[in-house]
């Protein structure tokens, strides 16, 4: 008989457990990831944790504690941009090609909650298309490049309406330039990586938020033949020098990019502007790379909710 009171008194303590621990997860439980546009969402959520002790056959008064914490907000846009490019490369021809750039861009940024969820991780791949003729408009040389980059940004200010941050990202990058008219060696390839040092701002307004990035490379890597070497060496083995240290003595560049998200109905448009400017000396060869692009294209903002561990049920039944 008291083997029973006792198998009925815990099964009594687990159910109560249960129910309690219900009611609290109803209550606490954060918005799943929005996929529409302009949804408002508290800037804050709260995370209860529930103590029930269980050494005893009859539960005592469970300790219930909620702490605010912030929501884990992921920007992701999708661009294109369109606008004027300006290729040198001596290697190719001592002119300059003047034309149009096409670019195609997706961005991701995502709070994380690193440094007390003050990093904003940053993530960018994009795919750039020019063509450009010269001078006398007798010859036309086409540009192609992937570029891909990674890192994020302290936010060293931010307020409700104001954030300011400092941070780096990590770029790699792979592409070729080539001249319809040569005929020995009518294309180059470009290839380089860099550590790029970076800052970020953006105000919200009434109407909207504006956002302003600037990237600067200043320690890599870069691939260039020498001056008069052809490819057709390279691939017999003349391989000494193709790989360079790239820092402010031989390369500099400058990636501006200056944008305005704008709610229109349920969505948001966004309209900016960037500017690219890329040049290297390497081997007595000098390149240059500029454009000039207006940007539009569709963010769309979410919350990220931290992935449960799984849970193997394989055996459940057996």
């Amino acid at each position: 008989m008291g083997k029973r009171r006792l198998t009925k008194s815990k099964g009594n303590s687990i159910w109560l457990r249960n129910l309690l621990l219900l009611i609290v997860s109803l209550f606490s439980v954060s918005p799943a990831f929005s996929q529409e546009i302009g949804t408002k969402i508290s800037k804050e959520d709260t995370v209860c944790q529930v103590s029930i002790p269980v050494e005893t056959e009859i539960p005592e008064e469970p300790l219930i504690r909620c702490e605010p914490v912030p929501l884990l907000y992921t920007n992701n846009a999708i661009t294109a941009s369109i606008g004027a490019a300006n290729m040198y490369d001596t290697y190719l021809s001592p002119l300059e090609y003047k034309g149009f750039s096409i670019q195609l861009m997706y961005e991701q940024m995502r709070r994380t909650t690193w440094f007390d969820y003050r990093f904003y991780k940053q993530q960018v791949f994009q795919l750039d298309f020019a063509k450009g003729d010269n001078p006398a408009k007798n010859a036309t040389e086409y540009w192609g490049l992937f570029n891909y980059r990674i890192g994020g940004h302290y936010m060293l200010y931010t307020t409700d309406k104001f954030r300011l941050g400092a941070g780096g990202l990590w770029d790699i990058n792979a592409g070729v330039l080539y001249n319809e008219r040569n005929g020995n060696n009518p294309a180059t390839a470009r290839g380089y990586s860099n550590l790029n040092l970076s800052a970020t701002a953006s105000y919200k307004f009434s109407w909207g938020a504006i956002r302003w990035q600037m990237d600067t490379p200043f320690v890599g890597i870069l691939f260039s033949p020498k001056y008069g070497q052809s490819y057709y060496e390279i691939s017999l083995g003349n391989s000494v020098g193709l790989v360079n240290f790239a820092s402010f003595h031989n390369q500099r560049a400058l990636r501006n990019y200056i944008t305005a998200d704008i709610p229109l109905g349920q969505y948001i448009i966004r309209v900016g502007y960037m500017g690219s400017w890329v040049q290297t000396k390497v081997h007595d060869i000098q390149t240059h790379h500029y454009t000039n692009s207006f940007v539009i294209g569709f963010p769309i903002e979410g919350v990220k909710q931290p992935r449960k561990k799984t849970r193997n049920q394989y055996w459940d039944g057996y």
